[in-house]
Order: structure tokens, then C-alpha cells, then sequence
């Protein structure tokens, strides 16, 4: 059977387009029909990590875009990802000043993604490195703070009483510290074993023993001793029964305390504390702890 010169036409058209339509299905789509559907959910988990390292969402777009697919010109990165050209090159121009991309001396210019292992080690130096320049400016700042003079006029009224919201471990660990650094007299803690054995993670006990503070730690509750607890004094601890391992708290010679409302038992694991200096919520607090003091045993 013969075919016809417009038939022929006709296939090569055929071909072409079903080609063209497969260069256009990339690693970014969302339809559930693609051979790609399926990298969707792992995609979005690198994107987001490379965004907590600094990028912005376009930006790691196309980081993983060069990644995967390999050197690619602006026109062809912008087509691809459906971006406008101009921001295109301006992305490619903060991806090679970050150090994640390079381009080959070609015309049109090619960029290739560095390997992912080496990206990260890259931005993790620059994230070291602004640190340190941060800890370096600490003391020239503190001098030059020092150095203009206060403008608070003094007056007769009572104490105003603060409080503070602290959200995650470091904040919160920090938060500690300073209690610590400026306890005379006693440092309380009211908790579960969870929430003592982070804070033993933490260093945090170290830091008391430093102290001149007398420590006691009411454990509640407490089936079976855990093996971190036999370093300590057994007169610094007392276990009470309790329905519930949600309750934690902190007070530091009575003059300031930190109460946990997500502590470490909670579900999602993302703790986030409430400091304050108001000496009603105090007072409460110091009662309820010296309540459960006496109530309680001494664990053996």
C-alpha cells in the first residue's frame, strides 16, 4: 500500500507534537495522570528543606530543575517552569552568588546545579560563617549600646510585671540558662521523665550544680527509675502520682518562673513555653510545688 506524501506529513506532525508534549511534562507537575505523579510528595519535602536553608521558593524550583535535568539555558529553565524571563536571570544570578549554580562560557550561556550533597555543605559554611561575623559584632555593639546614655525617668510606681511567650527547644533552653546564670537561692522543676531527661540532654543540670542554688525536682509520674536519674542526690527528688505527665514548670528563687504549655510529652513533639516575673502566678506556682513536695516520696 502506497502512502501518501500528506499522510507522511500528517504522522511526522503526530510525532513531533507527542514529543513535544513529553519535554514538557518536568518533575513539577501535579497531575495525577504523569509518570512523574508519583516523585510528587518527595519533591515537595525537598523543596521545603532547601527553603528552610535560605532559598526562596523559585529558587529552589529552579535548583532542582538543573539538578534533574541537567545544564539549561535562562529560556529554556523559564520555559520549563513557566517563569518570566527577566526573573529567570535574576534567579540564576542569586543561585551562582550562592555558589549552587555555574555557567559554561557557550552562547546561548548553559547553568548546571551543583551536586545536592555539595549545595548543602555550601550553604551550611555560609550559615557558619554569617554566625560567626554576628559573634564577632556582640561585644562592639555592646560597648557602643553602653555608651548612649538611658532617658527612663524614675517614679514611685509599683513593679511592672512581664512575661514573654518562648516557641521551640533553643529559644526555651536559653531561656533557662539566663534563670540559671542569675539563681541564688533555689531552682525548682515540676515534671515528667521526659521532661527532665531533655533538659539533662540539655546540659541544663550541669549548669545548676554550678550554681549556688539548692536543686529539687518533683517527678510525676514515675513507674520505674530511670537510669539518668541515679546521678543525682536522692534528697533532690520526689515522685507524687498523677493522672497526667502534661504538667512542667520552673521557678528560680521564687522571683521568676517558666511554665511549659506543649512540654515534652506533647503529640507533636514542638514545645513551647510562657515565661513571667508576676508574683501571683508565682506564689500560686511556689505553693503548688511545695504542696507536692511534702506529698511526695523520696525516690530510692
Amino acid at each position: 500500500m502506497k502512502i501518501s506524501p500528506i499522510s507522511i506529513n500528517k504522522i511526522e506532525y503526530s510525532i513531533t507534537r507527542t514529543m513535544s508534549e513529553e519535554e514538557q511534562i518536568s518533575l513539577f507537575d501535579n497531575e495525577s495522570d504523569t509518570a512523574l505523579y508519583k516523585h510528587k510528595l518527595t519533591l515537595e519535602k525537598i523543596k521545603n528543606e532547601l527553603i528552610s536553608f535560605g532559598l526562596t521558593k523559585s529558587q529552589a524550583k529552579v535548583f532542582i530543575y538543573l539538578g534533574k535535568y541537567g545544564s539549561k539555558t535562562a529560556s529554556e529553565t523559564a520555559k520549563a517552569l513557566q517563569l518570566p524571563r527577566t526573573e529567570t536571570y535574576h534567579l540564576l544570578n542569586s543561585l551562582q552568588n550562592m555558589g549552587l549554580v555555574t555557567s559554561e562560557l557557550s552562547h546561548p550561556t548553559k547553568y548546571t546545579a551543583m551536586e545536592m550533597r555539595e549545595a548543602i555543605s555550601t550553604l551550611v559554611k555560609q550559615e557558619q560563617e554569617r554566625i560567626d561575623v554576628l559573634a564577632n559584632k556582640e561585644e562592639t555593639l555592646s560597648e557602643m549600646w553602653k555608651e548612649i546614655p538611658f532617658f527612663v525617668v524614675e517614679t514611685d510606681e509599683s513593679k511592672s510585671e512581664k512575661m514573654q511567650l518562648l516557641h521551640g527547644s533553643g529559644p526555651i533552653t536559653n531561656k533557662i540558662k539566663e534563670m540559671v546564670n542569675t539563681s541564688k537561692e533555689s531552682f525548682r522543676i515540676y515534671g515528667s521523665v521526659a521532661d527532665l531527661l531533655r533538659m539533662y540532654h540539655a546540659d541544663i543540670f550541669d549548669w545548676v550544680n554550678e550554681s549556688p542554688s539548692e536543686l529539687k525536682m518533683v517527678v510525676t509520674p514515675l513507674n520505674k527509675k530511670p537510669e539518668f536519674l541515679t546521678e543525682f542526690d536522692s534528697n533532690q527528688i520526689r515522685t507524687i502520682l498523677a493522672n497526667t505527665d502534661k504538667k512542667c514548670f520552673i521557678i528560680n528563687d521564687s522571683k521568676e518562673i517558666l511554665i511549659f504549655m506543649r512540654n515534652a510529652n506533647h503529640p507533636t513533639r514542638q514545645i513551647f513555653a510562657w515565661w513571667s516575673d508576676s508574683d501571683a502566678l508565682i506564689d500560686l506556682m511556689d505553693t503548688l510545688f511545695d504542696l507536692s513536695w511534702e506529698k511526695g516520696e523520696v525516690l530510692l
